[in-house]
């Protein structure tokens, strides 16, 4: 079967290491794979009714004593976004229609007038996104929420890109409000190296030499006939509105009021957490770490990736700060990022584009230069060393910081400061707001703010076309839940391998997840789990799934970069990766469908059982089919009671 889309998704388990849930669309349906810790895969669902563009399996709702599940007994649901909804009279990719994966029924069906571009959901809310628009549900009641009107649109593949944590939503605003920007935000990305300002010299000139032909534009209304397709988007938003490209809102899903969310000059900030610029160009794709307290954004010529950290203050949008930690440097050729992925300790973030590529970068949570002291240890360690703090080498380093600018590292050859930035002229009216605290020297808003670090990736894999020479399969399928040893040596470089992009000439679907490693299974299959070699990895395995229908897993060495002459703390970083495992998911046309409903012992209805029922423990409700827990009240009743008064009198006076 033709495959359309892959996407990793999380499962909630009572063990200790979670499965691997993956979910694979194809032109006539969708397919559900499980891959748990023993490395077989095993096929949770498969349908064949149509394309489908978006499918989610929802998480169980927080609920507490006031706000109950209405489709308790249904769970788990899950969403989907197809060719023809349940209806049958609504146009394509119009509906959003739940099932239950417990009895297989269509519980609700949610109809638009426009088309559906994706589903995100977490404990929450459901959230649908529409061109230009938003639309968030109720989890419990599925009943509408709040939407958002003003989104900035993308040419691609991402048409409205958002980010959903926990509890924040991103998105891209189509204008800058000054009254609810955030302090910070985008700085300069200055590259320091020779070739980065040759490139960026000659963009100039390029830019200087279409100015004319974009006057004539304006002034005439038409477009070139080599227009490309994010300029002819730009165009027409420019005759329809002035709109500002790069601009996002985090907004708080609990906080933000019901109705619509309006950014303007006329709206309060309730609910508004962030408002800041990120990018020049359109926001292309962005994600939220673990936390949710990093936020990753890109944009439509994907030359670099910023990650920012988010601080919020209670009061306004306007006295957060955004501090622009990284900008992550992938190249000088344009190229259309289609997926973002944290490690769990977020010291890692992977970037998947349309070529086929997964650009591997290190980062650090509080920001500062990756080296052997943050990344070689198996747990995130503290900003500052034990040294540096004796030494007092934190207080230098903030006097020169402040000294140099404050922003970003200085480069030779141009501007010191971050006023050489076109996005630096959006936050000089923010320099002197709310100068009555400049007594703070813990305002997170108030210089010097951290300065920005410029890194490169340390491992570019591209998934190859064929998987090389297979060795051994353990799994029951030849087909689906094969897993498969690849026997090839870590190598600080690979063998070139054929670009998926130049062979097909078209665009190669590709999706990443940080995970525990599952190719021990397939290498000693007699070997018990505590014996695993693979934990003594800094770095969890990265899994990577073609549009081909191949899973492979990456096991990611960092190392102290080998050209160094010393190697201390301070060590740069470098990284060796290589192939350790392989399944083979794709569907045949000849593979029967697996639908609901399912057994009792189903893994997808025993996650949702276990989910469930410690929900009902962390809200103080009783788990169904469970006996009622004693309460306070009623354990401060029964000591208190006459009817055992006698009792308690006898035991009492035996103390």
């Amino acid at each position: 079967d033709t495959t359309r889309n892959m996407e990793f998704h999380e499962i909630h388990s009572t063990g200790n290491e979670p499965p691997l849930l993956l979910m694979i669309g194809y032109s006539d349906g969708m397919q559900v794979w499980s891959i748990p810790i023993s490395g077989e895969a095993q096929e949770l669902f498969s349908v064949r009714h149509g394309p489908v563009r978006a499918a989610r399996i929802l998480p169980a709702p927080q609920i507490s004593a006031q706000k109950c599940d209405n489709f308790a007994e249904k769970r788990p649901l899950l969403g989907v976004c197809k060719s023809i909804g349940s209806s049958g009279t609504s146009p394509p990719y119009c509906c959003v229609d739940l099932y239950s994966l417990r009895t297989g029924e269509m519980v609700k069906s949610i109809q638009f007038k426009t088309p559906i571009y994706d589903l995100h959901c977490n404990k929450r809310i459901l959230v649908v996104v529409l061109q230009e628009k938003i639309a968030a549900f109720d989890s419990c009641t599925f009943t509408k929420k709040f939407f958002v009107t003003s989104c900035y649109p993308c040419p691609g593949p991402n048409t409205n890109p958002i980010a959903l944590g926990s509890r924040w939503l991103a998105y891209a605003e189509n204008k800058l409000i000054r009254c609810h920007q955030s302090r910070g935000g985008a700085c300069g990305d200055n590259i320091q190296s020779y070739t980065a300002t040759v490139i960026s010299a000659a963009k100039t000139i390029k830019t200087g030499l279409t100015m004319v032909g974009k006057v004539v534009t304006q002034l005439t209304g038409t477009l070139p006939s080599g227009a490309t397709e994010e300029e002819i988007l730009a165009h027409s938003n420019l005759r329809r509105s002035p709109l500002v490209p790069g601009i996002i809102t985090i907004i708080d899903t609990e906080t933000v009021a019901e109705g619509q969310v309006l950014v303007s000059e006329d709206s309060d900030s309730d609910g508004i957490v962030a408002h800041f610029p990120a990018h020049e160009k359109p926001i292309c794709c962005m994600a939220f770490n673990p936390s949710g307290m990093l936020l990753v954004t890109t944009d439509t010529q994907g030359h670099d990736f910023h990650v920012f950290q988010i601080l919020t203050h209670p009061w306004s949008s306007s006295q957060s700060a955004v501090h622009h930690l990284y900008t992550l440097h992938r190249g000088e050729t344009e190229a259309k990022v289609q997926d973002i992925s944290f490690s769990h300790d977020c010291r890692w973030v992977v970037v998947s584009t349309l070529r086929g590529t997964s650009h591997v970068f290190p980062i650090n949570p509080y920001g500062g230069q990756p080296c052997v002291r943050t990344h070689m240890s198996p747990r995130v360690v503290n900003r500052m060393s034990r040294f540096q703090k004796s030494a007092g080498l934190e207080e230098i380093e903030q006097e020169l910081t402040s000294k140099q600018g404050g922003r970003c590292s200085p480069v030779p050859g141009l501007s010191s400061s971050p006023s050489g930035s076109p996005l630096h002229g959006k936050l000089n009216s923010q320099d002197t707001y709310n100068n009555f605290t400049n007594n703070n020297p813990g305002n997170p808003r108030l210089l010097p703010l951290p300065s920005l670090t410029v890194v490169l990736p340390l491992a570019q894999i591209k998934q190859p076309m064929t998987l090389g020479t297979i060795t051994k399969r353990t799994g029951p399928y030849l087909f689906g839940a094969g897993c498969f040893s690849i026997k090839a040596p870590c190598k600080s470089k690979p063998a070139p391998q054929i670009s998926p992009s130049k062979s097909v000439g078209g665009e190669f679907c590709v999706a990443a997840v940080f995970g525990s490693s599952r190719s021990w299974f397939a290498n000693n299959p007699g070997l018990k789990r505590e014996k695993d070699q693979s934990k003594q990895f800094v770095v969890e395995s990265l899994y990577i799934i073609s549009c081909y229908g191949s899973l492979v897993e990456h096991v990611l060495e960092p190392r102290p970069l080998s050209t160094a002459p010393k190697i201390s703390d301070d060590t740069p970083l470098e990284m060796m990766t290589c192939p350790r495992a392989s399944w083979t998911l794709v569907r045949t046309p000849q593979w029967n469908e697996l639908q609901p409903p399912f057994n009792a012992n189903h893994p997808l209805l025993l996650a949702a059982d276990a989910v469930q029922y410690y929900q009902y423990l962390l809200a103080g409700l009783v788990p169904p089919g469970s006996p009622g827990p004693i309460t306070r009240h009623e354990s401060y009743d029964s000591l208190a009671s006459d009817h055992s008064g006698q009792e308690d009198e006898e035991w009492l006076s035996q103390v």
